[in-house]
């Protein structure tokens, strides 16, 4: 080939170049037992709550005073170390429910006084690279073999959010989509300031026609919703009570790793 003639050259499109390999992600899930632990999983819970619901927290960290009386779960990034979901837990028995989250909005203290063994979960979020894969699956496989089952667990309880800035619509939709819901998908817990949307006058869009994925999932893990709604002033989004009876989840539920 001539100098003059590289400007016209183009290779055969037949030349096998090699493929980037594109490594599956390595899992790593593990207990937090050390405080510098906690403080990771504070800064990272306020990165991750301050992009969803547009919000600050003081010094970065998100932090109350459930964290020092809860089992926390982490599921990090095995090559790279970071944390990728996460969610705390904590046990019960029924006549110890008031000192749960979920009661500070919801009325859940007299309806679980004789149930034995309870599981509240709570500040579950995943980082937002990996929202789209099995992360937060893998991290609830790990929290239902290595706790709820060894503490014989009856019910799993806590709560859902969807957020109110700039969401309006999805959240109108979403609450009217949960008044519809079947007996079975629905549970009669009343929230301590029932909160009822506007009518919202925006048209919906395909995407706003859809409730928020982590609410499909708990409903298809055979989960129930209350039908009140309580508002979160310091999120600015409205809080759902989940109610997941143990034995009806196990037929949904398969360890990953």
């Amino acid at each position: 080939m001539m100098l003059n003639d590289l400007d016209t050259f183009r290779p055969p499109s037949n030349i096998p170049f090699p493929k980037r390999n594109h490594p599956t992600i390595k899992y790593r899930f593990e207990w937090a037992n050390e405080r510098h632990t906690l403080n990771e999983i504070q800064k990272f819970r306020a990165i991750q709550f301050s992009e969803q619901f547009n919000i600050q927290f003081p010094n970065d960290l998100d932090q109350d005073d459930y964290d020092f009386n809860c089992q926390h779960a982490i599921l990090r990034n095995a090559w790279t170390n970071e944390i990728v979901a996460y969610t705390r837990v904590r046990f019960f028995h029924g006549f110890e429910v008031a000192q749960s989250y979920s009661q500070q909005e919801f009325k859940i203290d007299q309806i679980f006084l004789s149930s034995d063994r309870i599981v509240e979960m709570g500040r579950t979020c995943v980082h937002s690279k990996y929202r789209f894969s099995r992360a937060l699956s893998i991290l609830w496989s790990h929290i239902f073999d290595q706790f709820i089952t060894k503490v014989k667990a009856d019910y799993l309880i806590g709560c859902v959010s969807i957020k109110m800035l700039g969401n309006e619509a999805k959240a109108y939709y979403t609450h009217h989509a949960i008044q519809a819901l079947p007996p079975e998908q629905s549970c009669d817990i009343h929230a301590k300031n029932t909160f009822e949307l506007a009518y919202s006058t925006d048209s919906f869009s395909q995407k706003e026609k859809k409730i928020p994925k982590l609410f499909d999932v708990y409903l298809k893990m055979n989960g129930r919703l209350s039908k009140q709604a309580f508002y979160d002033r310091d999120f600015n989004c409205l809080d759902y009570f989940v109610l997941m009876d143990v034995k009806k989840m196990r037929k949904t539920f398969r360890i990953e790793s």
